[in-house]
């Protein structure tokens, strides 16, 4: 062979050796788990291409029956929707107030079923709610523990300590 052809065999092989090293070394380095991904939201979809988790900062507004609604303020964090659109629960930080909410709403996405809510000024709440009204709270909101059960009609059937205590 001539010359010109071994350098240029040569010059072939070394060019698709380089060309291989690069393509393995980036591959790997995508592979990597030490791997951190910036971003100001991420949106989960089922097969049908319907919004599932978003994990955002911040979050959308809620979608409550289908007709998207006003979040009270700003939050970032995590959301879960039902197949049917509806928010139906998450966990989130809201940027007025410094509260963090865990909540999980009712298959509808018309009401909070159970709520936590940890505010930096007035302690911890935990709601467990029924759609019909009835529920069970305990707080330390007044800047003392309290636990009440509430009727369907809305009237405290139990409170300890009792309202007219913690009243004073």
């Amino acid at each position: 062979m001539s010359r010109t052809v071994v350098a240029l065999n040569l010059a072939l092989s070394l060019t698709a050796i380089a060309i291989s090293s690069w393509a393995l070394t980036s591959s790997n380095r995508a592979a990597s788990t030490d791997r951190v991904i910036t971003a100001r939201g991420l949106i989960i979809q089922d097969p049908s291409g319907n919004a599932r988790v978003v994990l955002g900062a911040p979050v959308p507004d809620p979608v409550v029956r289908g007709e998207v609604g006003k979040r009270v303020a700003p939050a970032s964090g995590l959301l879960l929707f039902g197949p049917d659109g509806n928010e139906r629960g998450g966990y989130l930080t809201v940027d007025e107030g410094g509260e963090a909410v865990l909540t999980l709403d009712s298959a509808d996405g018309s009401a909070e079923v159970f709520k936590v809510v940890a505010n930096p000024d007035a302690g911890a709440s935990l709601f467990v709610l029924h759609r019909n009204g009835a529920g069970a709270m305990v707080t330390t909101y007044q800047g003392h523990p309290e636990f009440q059960l509430i009727d369907s009609n809305g009237v405290t059937r139990f409170s300890k300590p009792d309202q007219a205590a913690a009243a004073q």
